[in-house]
């Protein structure tokens, strides 16, 4: 039976007994019993997080276990080894860091204190923004680090140096989640282009270089690793510049047809 004063103050605090602060305001409008609530937020909700977290974790498992026999071709060559593999390596920390938070509040009697948190987390991030900067910037200096003419040298004789540097590109990868979790779409599309910039920097710096920065790989290795930065820089540009766009004029016209409807 429907809960005909599903407006009123009790319900709610009974829904927030019960459910992730960050859901409540989805259940309440439904005007459902709080079994019906829980059946909403199991079929709705929880299930399709499961599966999604599911597929996130496989995809990660796969991509790691392809980059593993693949060590000799990505190793091969300065684009590869500097670009390709870090590539990579970071897209499976992003994805498995997407599978753990998916799966950390499935089935968890913590649900709701976890939706409290990541509430928290959204609002300490808005009001004071340096939470996902933080994340960001400890990232990058994780890539940079990695990235370094020393570390690569480092690689070559040394294996446990190798793991080590694969394992920096995956947390690398994983605090770009969490940084990039609370921000909103628009923000999300500006970053890689941004991020982009800076690869196209170092590379020019790659292109015009005369002696080799690398030491493992011949100078013609290094200025092919600069073209193939500048042309990852404009592969960004024209891919996301487009969609940040079209998402921040047709933000502009729905506030504006929701300003002008409630002129009216």
């Amino acid at each position: 039976m429907k809960n005909s004063a599903h407006d009123n103050n009790e319900y709610k605090a009974l829904l927030k007994g019960h459910f992730a602060s960050d859901e409540v305001h989805r259940i309440i409008p439904l005007g459902l019993t709080l079994g019906e609530a829980r059946a909403w937020y199991r079929n709705h909700v929880l299930l399709p997080q499961l599966r999604c977290a599911i597929i996130a974790l496989a995809g990660g498992v796969v991509l790691l276990s392809t980059l593993s026999t693949l060590r000799e071709p990505l190793d091969a060559t300065l684009t590869a080894h500097m670009i390709v593999e870090p590539s990579l390596l970071a897209a499976a920390g992003f994805i498995l860091a997407y599978a753990v938070a998916g799966l950390a509040g499935f089935g968890s009697p913590y649900y709701v204190e976890l939706g409290l948190l990541r509430r928290i987390w959204r609002t300490v991030n808005w009001e004071f923004g340096g939470i996902s900067v933080l994340m960001f910037v400890a990232a990058a200096s994780l890539i940079a680090f990695s990235s370094t003419p020393a570390q690569f040298a480092a690689t070559a004789p040394n294996a446990n140096t190798h793991v080590e540097l694969h394992a920096a590109f995956l947390l690398a990868g994983a605090l770009i989640f969490v940084g990039a979790r609370p921000l909103s779409m628009r923000v999300k599309l500006l970053l890689p282009v941004i991020v982009g910039k800076a690869m196209g920097l170092y590379g020019m710096l790659l292109l015009l270089t005369p002696v080799a920065v690398y030491a493992a790989y011949p100078v013609y290795e290094q200025a092919d690793a600069g073209i193939a930065l500048l042309a990852l820089m404009v592969v960004l540009d024209f891919t996301l510049m487009p969609l940040w766009l079209y998402n921040y004029f047709n933000g502009a016209w729905i506030r504006h047809a929701v300003v002008a409807e409630g002129q009216t």
